[in-house]
């Protein structure tokens, strides 16, 4: 990545353990299209089944730990990239989901501690790749 800045308003899903199968249901795996994929993500996780119909362009989304555990499933990365999401902060995540990310150039920074942060929805987060840095600017 070649910026050593990254910004961008706070989506927040901070929830603990969601799975491949939350993030991109398996009845759908015959899907390939990025914008296809896209209003489907999150699609199986209570709370949240319009996420994926809704502008997150340029946005960081926030996660709890071990996000994107389970089962490979490629569309479960693709339909972050397709929403342009700069990156996905969270306390840990799946290594699986960690690998095929890293590999499709999404962002993930792990930050074990991100529940403790103050971060609200829509908040104005910078990321310093270079310090390690996370700044909340409201």
């Amino acid at each position: 990545m070649s910026n050593e800045i990254i910004d961008g308003k706070a989506r927040k899903v901070l929830i603990d353990d969601i799975d491949t199968d939350q993030i991109f249901h398996q009845s759908l795996l015959t899907i390939h299209d990025p914008e296809e994929i896209k209003p489907h993500i999150f699609g199986n996780l209570d709370g949240y089944r319009n996420f994926g119909k809704e502008d997150n362009t340029g946005k960081i989304l926030v996660v709890g730990k071990n996000f994107g555990k389970g089962s490979t499933r490629q569309q479960a990365v693709t339909g972050f990239l397709a929403h342009k999401f700069k990156a996905i902060i969270g306390a840990s995540f799946g290594p699986i989901y960690y690998s095929n990310a890293v590999n499709a150039g999404l962002l993930l920074v792990e930050l074990p501690e991100i529940a403790n942060f103050s971060i609200e929805e829509n908040d104005e987060l910078e990321i310093d790749i270079t310090q390690s840095l996370l700044t909340n600017k409201h």
